[in-house]
């Protein structure tokens, strides 16, 4: 599907006009790269049957569509918008992101999602990146012609990095990798790994270091591609990775030597800021559709968007669209004013802003799509329906990036409720 015209929702987004050429950019760029690409791989997008390969894998027709939408993106600067000038980014702020993002979730949830970066490409990791680093990775990255993953959680630890058993190891003048890394986005099909391991055992937040290098060069060589995890929207997209042995030179330090714990927050962080212009772009896009639904499906001889029940429902999507969207805007030109929101150590009122940011967009996209899915009743249900794959998407977005629970647990700490 695409965007609805003359939406009554359109007069409450106030872009700023600094950010016009921008998004008449991104128009441009989803009228000529992704709607063509969309409506031949129809067949696939539209039918969940085919939208895997034989084995359960993300089909290689969309991969590749995906792909060649990044690298069409990144030509343009718009991939990596948020990045810095310095790496080869747009320098856009959080605020300014989160108008770019909701225009390109606004699409929808077939491949216009890869028009921007996201954990399989230029993640503000790349900020810690090494001059050494740069032409292998991080212009790659950058310009969408690469994609990567980021090998954090593990079967027994999540949101508590502390609970990590992946190991690196000095020998000489190397690193022995040996671990296994679970719930891995874009897993199998990365170019570049970023993963985090324990190298200084017991050192706290001086625990850690992350590592980057290309698991091409490296498959077969102490790192191997482990099991799919179906989940519950099947992307086909997640699984293991395994590393055995795996001697990793000095040169593939991502960042600093033990300093992998704050580049990780950082990457949390972004996770987390990253939900707002996702959510209501596809907050936004769930009510247009609905409110066109009950339109023109006709109960009793009257429009369903007649009944009452059914207005007061899709006014409850509009203030939870709304009153999150507000609140993200706050937070997200509160991040901005004192300058970039990847310097470290962030105070805790901010920590706290971020953590209120991510919360309420997954809770209040997941009403919105929950509602939605409930006012287009047997259409809703249907597996391969676009409000279908929303409502599981929002179910899955209040687990990864610090979970629900996670979240108000640091806001209660950041308000003084830490008692250890």
């Amino acid at each position: 599907m695409t965007k609805v015209t003359n939406s009554p929702l359109d007069v409450e987004l106030h872009i700023p006009a600094h950010l016009d050429s921008v998004i008449a950019e991104v128009t441009s760029l989803y009228e000529t790269e992704v709607a063509p690409r969309e409506a031949a791989l129809k067949h696939r997008l539209k039918d969940q049957s085919k939208f895997l390969d034989e084995q359960g894998r993300l089909h290689p027709e969309i991969i590749s569509a995906r792909r060649e939408i990044m690298a069409a993106s990144g030509a343009k600067n718009i991939y990596s918008a948020h990045l810095p000038e310095s790496l080869g980014g747009r320098g856009l702020g959080r605020e300014d992101m989160i108008y770019v993002e909701e225009h390109v979730y606004g699409y929808g949830v077939d491949l216009n999602p890869a028009l921007l970066s996201w954990s399989e490409g230029a993640t503000p990791r790349l900020l810690k990146a090494h001059p050494h680093q740069k032409e292998q990775f991080t212009d790659p990255l950058v310009k969408g012609l690469k994609t990567s993953l980021h090998g954090v959680t593990e079967t027994g630890a999540g949101s508590n990095l502390y609970d990590m058993k992946t190991n690196a190891v000095r020998k000489g003048s190397d690193w022995v990798l040996n671990g296994t890394k679970a719930y891995i986005t874009n897993y199998f099909d990365a170019d570049v790994a970023q993963v985090l391991a324990i190298t200084n055992p017991g050192g706290g937040r001086q625990a850690f270091t992350y590592f980057m290098f290309d698991t091409e060069e490296y498959f077969g060589k102490g790192y191997e591609i482990g099991q799919l995890y179906q989940t519950m929207f099947g992307d086909g997209y997640t699984g293991e990775i395994h590393f055995e042995d795996m001697v990793l030179p000095e040169s593939a330090v991502l960042g600093e030597v033990n300093g992998g714990f704050d580049i990780a927050v950082m990457s949390f962080n972004y996770t987390r800021m990253r939900r707002a212009g996702m959510c209501s772009g596809w907050s936004k896009y769930l009510i247009e559709k609905t409110l066109e639904r009950v339109k023109t499906r006709v109960v009793g001889g009257k429009p369903l968007g007649a009944k009452q029940g059914i207005q007061w429902m899709i006014a409850d999507m509009y203030l939870d669209w709304q009153q999150t969207r507000s609140l993200s805007l706050d937070v997200a030109r509160a991040i901005d004013t004192p300058g970039p929101w990847w310097n470290l150590p962030r105070p805790s009122d901010e920590v706290r802003r971020i953590c209120s940011l991510k919360l309420s967009n997954d809770e209040s996209f997941y009403r919105v799509a929950d509602r939605a899915l409930q006012i287009h009743g047997g259409l809703g249900v249907l597996r391969d329906t676009d409000i279908n794959k929303l409502f599981q998407i929002a179910r899955n977005l209040r687990i990864p990036g610090g979970t629900d629970e996670v979240q108000r647990t640091t806001i209660a700490e950041t308000l003084g409720l830490r008692f250890n």
